[in-house]
């Protein structure tokens, strides 16, 4: 019941009319687009660029989901956008991911606690990852066993691949160990899923340099700083050296002081903390979450094979974002 609300308001802004939105609107968008699978800057892509009418719209929604959309994901959307309860098959889901066995042991929550990441091991299968690999291979139309196919062409934005709807990422988008572990984190059950990138980031050589982004944030550093995740799947095993993600630990727990102590005027995203980030190598499978307050980022490739990744969060109905931009 959302959707036409939201193509109109797209289409308007297009044509350069003022359409104010409130963070009502922006979690109602948000949550649109990850409740339909639709990547945000895709579908705002075919918006800006095609301008489609209503049943041209509806027809791209559907052609992104393989022509179906579970009915359930249906009702649970218009529930919502209503202000009504859940269906009561979609109550029991809930409640069964509640009752299910705890993915994060009281170690690893303490863990997370400390250094605001935390490894899911085994969060899909050697096999899932692998095939998943696969795809990604075949979707840039590259070679894993000839080096020279890894640079004949660019990935996407830097080491971003804007590749999102393969069947084998919605099974991962699916693993009842990434939602389990979430849930934990979030200490609820009722999580929306984003539909988000892949990532290609191949060795370094000497024509080619890291393309990835410096550490940064994804979130606004404006007070208040509210909590929040973000998470990504290995689909090789990644050593440390693999260009594997990094992070610096710990700096959820300090970066509001961090910001306050700063000197006026000085640019808190230009602050350069790489001596302080730790890269996080970790196995085919497995799942990296990680505290949105942590400065993050991918490393540079100095291994002879690339890392891969898939991007993967979860977030609740009400979760906060603060949209003035600091």
């Amino acid at each position: 019941m959302y959707l036409k609300r939201y193509w109109s308001q797209a289409l308007a802004k297009r044509n350069g009319v003022f359409v104010e939105a409130t963070e009502k609107d922006w979690r109602f968008d948000n949550l649109l687009l990850n409740g339909l699978g639709l990547p945000i800057e895709e579908t705002l892509r075919y918006l800006m660029q095609a301008a489609p009418n209503f049943a041209d719209f509806e027809s791209w929604v559907l052609a992104k989901n393989g022509g179906q959309i579970a009915p359930l994901q249906i009702a649970r959307l218009n529930s919502l956008f209503a202000n009504k309860p859940y269906p009561e098959a979609l109550q029991i889901s809930l409640r069964e991911i509640e009752e299910d066995a705890d993915v994060l042991s009281a170690e690893d929550l303490a863990f997370w606690d400390e250094h605001g990441y935390v490894i899911v091991r085994g969060a899909v299968s050697k096999e899932q990852a692998r095939a998943t690999e696969w795809a990604v291979w075949e979707a840039l139309g590259m070679d894993p066993n000839d080096a020279a196919t890894w640079y004949q062409k660019p990935i996407g934005k830097g080491i971003m691949m804007d590749f999102y709807h393969h069947p084998t990422l919605l099974v991962n988008r699916q693993s009842k160990r990434i939602q389990k572990a979430f849930a934990q984190l979030w200490q609820t059950a009722d999580l929306w899923k984003t539909t988000d990138r892949t990532s290609f980031n191949p060795p370094e050589t000497a024509t080619y340099q890291h393309q990835g982004t410096p550490l940064h944030w994804d979130m606004s550093l404006e007070p208040p700083l509210r909590f929040g995740t973000q998470g990504l799947l290995y689909l090789c095993d990644t050593p440390a050296e693999q260009g594997a993600f990094r992070c610096v630990p710990g700096f959820h727990r300090q970066l509001g002081s961090w910001l306050a102590g700063l000197p006026e005027g000085v640019d808190p995203r230009r602050v350069n903390l790489d001596a302080q980030a730790v890269p996080i190598a970790a196995e085919a499978g497995d799942f990296v979450i990680w505290h949105h307050a942590l400065p993050h980022g991918s490393s540079p490739n100095r291994g002879t094979y690339p890392r891969i990744v898939q991007y993967l969060n979860m977030y609740p109905v009400e979760f906060k974002e603060n949209t003035a931009w600091r």
